[in-house]
């Protein structure tokens, strides 16, 4: 099938243990911002429950005497504890889509700056063992992991949730007390977040989010993480959906959903922003609609998860269809959804 005619049929269709501290794969190098009053290092440890980010208490003259512990707190822990900034240097707002390896760095220590899973960022670039880096090499790394919270979820509800000391998930998204979140807030999570409730019913009138990975039956992957915002067939007002509409963020890398040829790869259909047409085998094609860009051209041969291109302003979401020669197909099926 040739790239026009697909342009033509698209264009015709519309846990138990320790909440666990993240490890951020670097040395600690940040300096104190202040000193402390004379104690002893067995009153520091016992004493350092998280506290809000405060100013650095006045030095102490020289003359002056120990605080009376007994009387009250002296100056405050969080003193010498990380600024947001400090512990996440990446905006969690805006993460990085793309890595360039300094001298020395390892495949951990990247994966533990970027808080991503190791073997996502394996797979995200298709390395091969024994995972030799090069500097200057730029890798392409995997979307952020994401909780939506929940009516009348908590901060401290998703820290647990996932297993996650308070104060080092509040630092990676750079939060500072009283760590305040509302319905709809995504917060992002780290590497070693591990869902206690995955089979949990959603607490709030939002689909379901996408599985980390694809069931074993799935025809195809999710070319976005993300919540299905609209499904596949008759919608309001009598209009009618050939695909899904996935809730992702703008800049989010789009992957391919299976191993392919790019057939098409630009914006000559207004509605659809920049598209993107992978043909497949068995007469499978899939469409990427409402990119911003693209990574790709016409003729290229992609494998399965390879970045296409990146979601644009339209909501942050991704128009993704499935198509068997010229029939719209359900694309959450042939995901592993239902």
């Amino acid at each position: 099938m040739r790239a026009p005619l697909l342009l033509a049929i698209f264009a015709a269709s519309c846990a138990s243990t320790a909440p666990a501290p993240i490890d951020y794969g670097r040395p600690q190098t940040s300096a104190p911002r202040a000193a402390a009053p004379a104690q002893s290092p067995r009153a520091v440890l016992a004493s350092r429950p998280a506290a809000p980010i405060e100013r650095p208490a006045p030095r102490p003259h020289p003359q002056a005497e120990a605080p009376n512990w007994a009387a009250g707190p002296g100056t405050p822990l969080s003193v010498y504890a990380l600024r947001p900034e400090e512990a996440q240097p990446y905006d969690p707002a805006n993460p990085a889509r793309t890595h360039r390896v300094e001298a020395g760095e390892t495949l951990y220590a990247i994966a533990s700056a970027h808080q991503t899973p190791l073997r996502a960022l394996i797979d995200q670039n298709r390395l091969e063992p024994p995972y030799a880096l090069t500097e200057g090499q730029e890798l392409r790394l995997p979307p952020a992991r994401l909780h939506r919270v929940a009516a009348n979820e908590r901060f401290e509800d998703v820290a647990r949730r996932y297993n996650v000391d308070r104060r080092s998930l509040a630092l990676l998204n750079r939060m500072t007390e009283p760590y305040a979140v509302r319905a709809g807030d995504q917060v992002v999570l780290p590497a070693i977040a591990r869902d206690s409730a995955p089979d949990s019913a959603p607490t709030d009138a939002r689909p379901p989010p996408i599985p980390d990975t694809p069931m074993r039956a799935a025809r195809f992957s999710w070319p976005v993480r993300g919540d299905v915002v609209t499904r596949f067939g008759a919608q309001p007002g009598g209009r009618r959906s050939d695909g899904v509409e996935i809730d992702a963020r703008e800049g989010d890398a789009i992957g391919a959903a299976a191993d392919g040829e790019v057939v098409y790869a630009g914006s000559d259909l207004a509605a659809y922003g920049t598209l993107i047409l992978v043909r497949h085998g068995d007469g499978y094609v899939t469409a990427y609609g409402y990119a911003r860009n693209t990574r790709v051209r016409a003729g290229e041969r992609v494998r399965q998860g390879q970045t296409l291109g990146e979601v644009g302003a339209r909501g942050g979401r991704l128009l993704f269809q499935v198509r068997r020669g010229t029939a719209a197909a359900d694309p959450l099926p042939l995901m592993g959804a239902g």
